[in-house]
Formats: structure tokens, sequence, C-alpha cells
């Protein structure tokens, strides 16, 4: 695959920390001993602002890094975009690698003994965090490791600190200031296991006949293991169009690699070239629920699922693998919407996206989505696309592809298919 995704241009432009940035550091500061220690953590930064600021604590301790580790692929590139110097210099240490690196991994090493973040969204991240920070702790010798993670006082709860003291020896809330305080969690037990996925279990019809497909869900992954409403919806209408011969599956094709002999792990280079058998997207793939399912209904076709996300990721390779799909020619990448893929080579993407930026409803945060689905997909290819029935987004469906067909629609949500001109 190619890359045809313009990449972030350096900026000057620091962004100022916010109020829950400046408490997160200020009780950083409290906990004492910056830069000594070299190395100190940050995670999760969505700005920029607070991997900015921990570099200044650190400036005056010449060996000091800052190693600031997001799961979203975007975020990771626009923090290499807005410090290019502390980057190039090695002060500052990202997770620029095309794979996506688990947090143990990436800080495997590390001299660190300050973790800095928000509180996650949900429990289960702020445990799988907890989990994997007593990794690092355990294999770098910081029995000293202190997280210290802070969020507006309205969502914070105390299940949080009970999910922090299973795995820390101590948690307390730091001082507030305005609407944001800070939980601080020292001591890592050391008998603590490594986060584990959460596991469940879809069933749903494929080629008209019920399957079980396993779904795994790590960190704070949509929908954790569980099968999403609006995904059902869509297979359901899918698979509809399967039975019915209504999509290109590359069934032909297969039948002809196995006519002349080949096995099914060489059916991907069927007529000598891997990129003649069509290709069916999951953009987006969250647990990976759409791309097991296009991957057991489909294949004669090359199967990529693809997500911002790293927790997405390992989550649908995870899926994949528990469903035994993890065949030849189907394929999942840490990607910023499809960048990576060459234009009008898909045959057919599969789009639920997100419609909230935390608890906030978002109706723009598809449009970058549905650009790249008509970016990527042939003349004739088709998207299948979930959406929120409130929100009515076939408009913009019909002003990137012509006409629109709904599939399926009930209370909560509505599937349309659109045929690239």
């Amino acid at each position: 695959m190619t890359s045809t995704a313009a990449q972030p241009e350096p900026t000057d432009e620091l962004p100022a920390p916010d109020q829950t940035e400046r408490v997160i550091l200020r009780a950083a500061q409290e906990h004492g001993e910056i830069g000594c220690p070299c190395d100190m953590l940050v995670i999760g930064d969505t700005t920029g602002a607070l991997t900015a600021e921990t570099l200044e604590l650190v400036a005056d301790h010449p060996g000091a890094r800052v190693l600031s580790w997001t799961s979203s692929r975007a975020e990771t590139d626009a923090l290499a975009a807005l410090l290019p110097g502390p980057l190039e210099a090695g002060r500052l240490v990202l997770p620029t690698g095309a794979e996506p690196a688990p947090l143990e991994e990436f800080a495997a090493g590390a001299e660190a003994h300050l973790a800095l973040a928000r509180l996650p969204k949900s429990l289960a991240a702020l445990e799988d965090l907890a989990r994997r920070l007593a990794v690092v702790a355990a294999r770098s010798g910081r029995d000293d490791l202190t997280l210290v993670a802070g969020g507006r006082v309205k969502h914070m709860t105390h299940s949080q600190n009970d999910t922090l003291a299973a795995v820390f020896s101590e948690v307390r809330g730091s001082r507030g200031l305005g609407k944001s305080r800070a939980l601080v969690a020292s001591g890592p037990r050391a008998d603590v296991d490594a986060a584990q996925p959460a596991t469940g279990e879809a069933r749903v019809a494929v080629r008209g006949q019920e399957q079980a497909l396993a779904l795994r869900g790590l960190g704070g992954v949509f929908g954790g293991a569980r099968a999403d409403a609006g995904s059902l919806l869509l297979l359901e209408a899918l698979d509809r169009a399967v039975v019915a011969g209504e999509l290109g599956t590359g069934d032909e094709r297969s039948a002809a690699a196995a006519e002349d002999g080949a096995g099914e792990n060489e059916m991907a280079r069927a007529g000598g070239d891997a990129g003649a058998l069509p290709l069916a997207v999951d953009l987006g793939c969250g647990n990976g629920l759409l791309t097991a399912y296009l991957a057991a209904a489909l294949p004669g076709m090359r199967v990529l699922g693809s997500d911002d996300d790293a927790d997405a990721v390992a989550s649908t390779r995870a899926t994949l693998a528990a469903s035994g799909l993890d065949r030849e020619g189907v394929e999942v990448t840490w990607d910023v919407s499809l960048s990576r893929c060459e234009e009008a080579g898909a045959d057919l993407v599969l789009l639920n996206p997100p419609f909230h930026d935390g608890t906030v409803v978002d109706a723009t945060l598809v449009q970058g989505l549905l650009d790249a689905a008509a970016r990527v997909l042939r003349p004739g290819g088709q998207l299948w696309f979930v959406h929120n029935s409130h929100l009515r987004y076939r408009p913009e469906v019909e002003a990137r592809f012509g006409a629109v067909r709904q599939r399926a629609r009930d209370r909560r949500f509505t599937v349309l298919s659109a045929v690239r001109a």
C-alpha cells in the first residue's frame, strides 16, 4: 500500500495547558524529584500541551527524557510535528513506528518514576492503564513509579479510586484547581497481573447461516468485547446483499484459483498478483466485529481493518485470531483515515464511525472518514455506512457518492449504501 496523505507540518505554536493539565503538573511538582530519575512518562496527550510543559519541567536535567505515549496515530503524528526539535535531539520519545507499541513495550528501559495522564473515559481503560504501568514498574525495577491522573471533578467517581487501589498501594486526591483535580497513585503492587483483553461473542448471519464470532476488547476500545447495535444492523443488511449476489465478492477468482490447484494460503496470489483480488475495508475497525465478518463471509477478497487507535488494532487482531480468521490476505493497520491505501483501490468499505467526543455528540467526526472512503473506493465500489438515525447523514453521503439507498433503519440507527461514481 502506498501513502497518499499529507504529513503534519511543523509549527512553533505550542498550546497552553488547560485547567486539568495544570492540576496534573502541579501535583507532579508537589510529588518532588522532577527530572531525577531522568525520564518522565506522559500518556494520552491529545493537544501536546502536557508533553511540552513536561519537557520544560525536566529542561535543567541534561539526561532527562520525556516519553509521550498515545494510542492515537493522528495524535502521535501531531506531537511529532509540534515538537520536532526535542524529538530530533532525543529529549522526546514518541511511538512513531508503523506498528503500534503497547505502553509497556514503549517504556521498556525507561528510568521513570512519574507518569502523567488525563483520567481515561472508562474504568476498563483506567484499569488497563494501571496494569500496564505496573508491568513497566516491575520490568524497570521502579517500585516508586507514581501515576498522576487528572480530570474534571464532575466526571470523577470513587470507582476510579477503587480501580487504582487494586493496582497501587496508595491512592490519594490532589488539591483541586477550579473544577479539576488529580488522583495520585503510588507504589505499584508486585503481584498485579498484566492487562488481559475482555472476551465476548457475537452471533451473526454469515452468508445466511448463523455463526458465532469471538470478540476481544483491549483497553479503552469502543464497545469492549460487545457487539455494537449499529454494527449488527449493518451486518444484517449486508449479509442479505451478499446472499442476493449484490456485491462482487471475488468468488469467481477464488474458484478459479482452487481449480488450478492453489491452496488456501496461495489464494491471495491467484493469477500471480495479490492485488488482482478485490479489497474489502473496515474503516475504523474497533473491536473487529465487521473485519471478522468480512474475513468469514468473503474468502475470495482481501480484507483490511484499519483504525487510528492502537487498542482497536490490537483488539481486531485478537478478535480475528480468536475466531480463526487471521488468514492470508487479512490485514489490520494502525492508520489515519486509510492514509496508506492507494486511491481507487477498494471494492467495498464498511463504516460505523464515532459520533461522540467524550460525552458530547460531534457530527463533524464523520466528515474525514467519508472523504477517505470516497478516495479509496474504485468506480463502482460500494460504501456501507451506519449512523445514528437522528443525525441525518444522507445528504453528506449523497454529496460524495451520488445515489444513496437506505438498507435498514430502526429507532436508533440507519444503514445506507452508496456506489462510487
